[in-house]
C-alpha cells in the first residue's frame, strides 16, 4: 500500500512522524508517493493556537478533496483535544489519540478494510514515554531527538498539557544508546527536543545532568538545545555550555511578555528582572551566543502601555531573533475567562510591530558576526544556483557559493556579508 505523511507543528511532532514513517517503510509500505495516489494519508496535527487548529482542519479537507478514496488518519495534539469536532467537520477516516499513535502501523490495515469512521482517543497514559527521532533527512545533517513529553506547568493560555499529558522522560540509561543509533545513521547535529525539555527527569537525574552527559560525550556530533524555560537557566548550565564545544551556544527561551503584570496573569514562573539577569548571564559567559525568544502579543488585559513595556524590554536585550504570536483564546484555559480581551486587529498590529523589531535584531546580530570564522554544517545544496546552505554553531543561516555539494562534515567558514536573509560565507 502507498502512504503519504503530512506533519504540522513542532519538532517533537516531526520526530514522532519520522519514527512512524520509518516503521511503515520497514514494513514494506511505499512511502514515496503523492497525496493523489496514496491509499493512506497520515496527518500529524498541531494545536498550539486556534490558527493551528484551523490549519489542521484545512489540510484534512484538502486531502479529502484531492483524494476522495484515501483513508485519512489524523493524530497529534489537535486530534487528542478535538476528536469529535474533527470527525464532524472534516472528511477524516480515523482519529488517533496520543496513546495510540505508535499502534497505527499495527491496526491501520484492519481500519482501512472496515471502511468506517472511528475515534481512538482516550485518557492519556502519563507513565508511558514513546521515544522518537527524525529519520528522513536525506542530507543526514540534523536529527531531532525526543527526550521528554508532556508538561506539568499550568500556564493560563496553554492547552498543551491537556493534549500531551504530564511530564515524562526517556530513561537516563537509554539516552546514550539512542544517541549511538542516531550517530550510526550518519547525522552530525542532534537537536534535543521535548514539550518541556527543561523538566527532564529520570530517577535522580535532571536537565543539568542530561546536558552534562551530552557535553562530555565522545560522539563526533554537536548537540543543539531546542527550547528551555527561563527558570532553568543558571550559572551551572551556562558554564557547561561555555566550556564544552559539543553544545551549541544557542538558547531559545519563551519570554511570552515583558510585563510583570501580564506574566503573573499568564502564570509564568519568573519576572522581568529575573529574565533580564538570565540574558546577561548567558552573554557574560558566551558573548557569541544566539538567543531567540517566544513572545505573545494581545494577552487579555494587555493595554497599549503594557505592550510598550514588552516592546521596550525586548528592545533593550542583546538577543538575535523573536518568534512572535498573537494571543489565541483557547477553550478549557483560565485565560479564556479573563476580562479585557484584546481585539483581533490590535493583536495583529502588535505582532507585526514585534516582527519588525525581530528583523532589526536579527540584522544586528548577523552583521556583528561578519568577519568571524565559525563552524558550519551543510544542510542543503541548490543545484540550480550552485549554493550550499546550513547553520553555524550559533545558529547563523549561511549561504556559500560552491561548484559541487559539500560532504556531510563540519567546515570552518568565514562570514563576509549579509544579504538580508543569509550570511554569505567562504570556506577556510
Amino acid at each position: 500500500m502507498k502512504i503519504y505523511f503530512i506533519n504540522l507543528g513542532c519538532k517533537v511532532n516531526f520526530a514522532e512522524l519520522s519514527r512512524l514513517k520509518d516503521i511503515f517503510d520497514k514494513r514494506g509500505y511505499s512511502i514515496d508517493c503523492s497525496i493523489l495516489d496514496a491509499d493512506i494519508v497520515l496527518i500529524n496535527t498541531c494545536s498550539v493556537t486556534k490558527l493551528a487548529d484551523a490549519d489542521s482542519r484545512r489540510i484534512i479537507r484538502m486531502v479529502r478533496r484531492e483524494n476522495p478514496q484515501a483513508f485519512i488518519g489524523v493524530l497529534g495534539c489537535y486530534a487528542q483535544l478535538e476528536a469529535d469536532k474533527i470527525l464532524e467537520l472534516t472528511g477524516a477516516s480515523a482519529i488517533f489519540g496520543i496513546n495510540r499513535k505508535f499502534e497505527i502501523p499495527d491496526i491501520i490495515e484492519k481500519l482501512v478494510k472496515e471502511e468506517r469512521r472511528v475515534s481512538l482517543v482516550e485518557e492519556i497514559d502519563n507513565t508511558k514515554f514513546d521515544f522518537a527521532f527524525s529519520a528522513d533527512n536525506e542530507a543526514r545533517a540534523r536529527a531531532f531527538m525526543k527526550l521528554q513529553d508532556g508538561c506539568n506547568f499550568k500556564c493560563s493560555y496553554c492547552t498543551i498539557p491537556l493534549a500531551r499529558g504530564n511530564s515524562r522522560s526517556l530513561s537516563f540509561s537509554e539516552v546514550l544508546p539512542q544517541v549511538e543509533k542516531i550517530v550510526s545513521a550518519g547525522y552530525k547535529e542532534i537537536v534535543l527536543t521535548g514539550i518541556n525539555l527543561s523538566d527532564y527527569r529520570s530517577d535522580d537525574k535532571n536537565f543539568y545532568d542530561l546536558i552534562k552527559l551530552f557535553a562530555t560525550s565522545d560522539f563526533p556530533v554537536r548537540f543543539r538545545i531546542s527550547s528551555i524555560e527561563p527558570q532553568i537557566i543558571n550559572e551551572q548550565l551556562v558554564e557547561i555550555i561555555a566550556n564544552h564545544e559539543k553544545i551549541c551556544p544557542h538558547f531559545h527561551i519563551p519570554l511570552q511578555s515583558g510585563s510583570n503584570e501580564i506574566l503573573k496573569k499568564m502564570k509564568r514562573r519568573y519576572n522581568v528582572g529575573q529574565f533580564q539577569n538570565n540574558i546577561g548571564l548567558i552573554k557574560k559567559y558566551i558573548p557569541e551566543s544566539c538567543i531567540g525568544l517566544d513572545v505573545i502579543s494581545g494577552f487579555p488585559g494587555e493595554t497599549e502601555s503594557l505592550f510598550r513595556e514588552t516592546y521596550e524590554f525586548i528592545q533593550s536585550l542583546d538577543i538575535s531573533y523573536l518568534h512572535c504570536f498573537s494571543y489565541s483564546k483557547r477553550d478549557n484555559t483560565l485565560a479564556a475567562e479573563l476580562e479585557n480581551q484584546v481585539p483581533k486587529q490590535e493583536k495583529r498590529r502588535r505582532t507585526r510591530e514585534l516582527s519588525d523589531l525581530s528583523k532589526w535584531q536579527t540584522e544586528k546580530y548577523y552583521k556583528n558576526n561578519i568577519g568571524k570564522c565559525l563552524t558550519f554544517l551543510p544542510e542543503k545544496f541548490d543545484v540550480t544556483k550552485n549554493k550550499v546552505f546550513g547553520h553555524t554553531e550559533n545558529y547563523i543561516n549561511v549561504c556559500i557559493p560552491v561548484t559541487k555539494p559539500l560532504d556531510n562534515i563540519f567546515y570552518t567558514v568565514k562570514l563576509t556579508s549579509y544579504d538580508g536573509k543569509y550570511a554569505i560565507g567562504e570556506l577556510i
